[in-house]
């Protein structure tokens, strides 16, 4: 009987691997677009910088503002140096949808490392690396040779290498490890900027001076390029020369988006409410934490009742309050609110310095006006199963084969939406080519 359940249990494993690379490549050949905007990114910014980083480096550098493009050019930089396959774009794409395969390698290699399956059990953890396909933004980003996956490439070692300092298991040599890697990565997606701030931000509060000294040495290092590219552009006589996005940031949006940023932390946190909802019942449901919901919630109400988000961006929740809600703030509230009762009960479990990166979160990703959810997912996967202890992992079941499938379907599912909204909902065509 025994094996009879192993084999069920392999084959489950071998479908969910397979109709993740099926449905990735199928997403590649029918050039789907499941965030909304890989196909005109591609063409109007990266494609041209790409092109021309490869013809005269300098020329494009300098102006490089004039190509309207939001992050900064190390991903161009990569592939005008590195890819040698720019024949055409649509070589080019295909060369990024296979590279970024090795992304799941990276992940896995990992995940062995935390330690967190046990060897039998790493069936769960390649199930876990292939729900990576089913992400649209991971999917959107390969397919159309985006600037997003790169990052991920830096950030899965750099949160690995954190999540040690969190539990004080480090030293300087992993400090300054843990520093090249979150540089790379801020360099591949400036709103990683949140990691370098928590790092620099727990170390001054440990005082260990030789730490503090090699680990800000790396740090200075590694700004040199960028201090060098800010000076190019006049960034220093004006802010806004950063990129072409840096119009859009203000202090004020922090404020402005703070129920937006709950929204999308709660949406990725859905699955472990759910899987465990009978430990948040005991925990949560009682007049007090009632009472405590409602003056969180009129609070909230009295700050942001006036806000009316712009259709652009905001994920998933903004997307359905827009079509079912009319952009009735109410609902966002409520998410929001549900998620500081969350935050509030579960504080006291969580290591301080994890509340220290959710603040900086808040802040650097709050400064944009607009949000994007490709920003949380599928990076939610690095920080559910790198960042939180391992103790913790445990605790909230997300190494079980009932949890693992859930989260598969999950996925799944907000890739059939994604495509759904996309290509039938707004008519985005199949196919799309230029």
């Amino acid at each position: 009987m025994n094996l009879n359940i192993s084999k069920i249990e392999n084959l489950i494993v071998v479908i969910c691997i397979l109709l993740s690379i099926i449905f990735y490549f199928l997403g590649f050949f029918y050039r789907e677009i499941s965030n909304g905007a890989g196909h005109t990114d591609l063409q109007l910014h990266i494609w041209p910088l790409v092109n021309d980083f490869n013809e005269n480096y300098v020329y494009t550098l300098k102006n490089y503002l004039s190509y309207q493009e939001a992050t900064f050019p190390f991903f161009h930089t990569v592939q005008a140096f590195l890819n040698p396959f720019k024949q055409s774009y649509l070589m080019y794409c295909l060369s990024n949808t296979i590279f970024n395969l090795l992304i799941l390698y990276i992940f896995f290699i990992f995940i062995k490392k935390k330690k967190i399956f046990s060897e039998k059990n790493l069936d769960l953890a390649l199930i876990v690396v292939f729900i990576f396909l089913l992400s649209p933004w991971f999917r959107s980003s390969s397919y159309w040779g985006m600037t997003e996956n790169l990052s991920i490439f830096f950030l899965i070692p750099s949160i690995y290498y954190l999540s040690k300092v969190f539990e004080k298991k480090d030293n300087i040599k992993l400090n300054i490890i843990l520093a090249i890697f979150i540089s790379l990565t801020i360099y591949a997606r400036q709103q990683y900027l949140f990691l370098g701030l928590s790092h620099a931000f727990i170390l001054l509060f440990e005082r260990n001076s030789k730490k503090i000294f090699y680990t800000f040495l790396i740090y200075f290092i590694f700004s040199l390029p960028g201090i060098f590219v800010y000076n190019l552009w006049g960034v220093f006589q004006n802010l806004e020369n950063a990129t072409s996005a840096s119009s859009y940031i203000s202090i004020k949006n922090i404020y402005i988006n703070f129920p937006k940023i709950s929204c999308l932390i709660f949406f990725y946190l859905s699955p472990l409410i759910i899987l465990n909802l009978q430990n948040i019942k005991k925990r949560l449901f009682s007049n007090k934490y009632l009472i405590l919901f409602l003056i969180i919630f009129v609070l909230q109400y009295a700050f942001f009742n006036k806000i009316n988000y712009s259709p652009m961006g905001g994920g998933y929740i903004v997307k359905f309050n827009k079509i079912f809600f009319n952009n009735n703030i109410s609902l966002l509230l409520i998410i929001s609110s549900f998620f500081l009762i969350l935050l509030i009960e579960f504080m006291k479990d969580l290591n301080k310095r994890y509340l220290v990166l959710l603040l900086f979160i808040f802040i650097v990703i709050g400064l944009p006006e607009y949000i994007f959810q490709e920003w949380f997912d599928p990076i939610y996967l690095i920080f559910y199963y790198l960042l939180l202890s391992k103790d913790k992992i445990v605790n909230l079941g997300l190494i079980k084969k009932n949890v693992v499938y859930f989260i598969y379907a999950w996925e799944f599912l907000i890739l059939l939406i994604a495509i759904s909204y996309y290509h039938f909902y707004l008519k985005i065509p199949l196919f799309y080519s230029f």
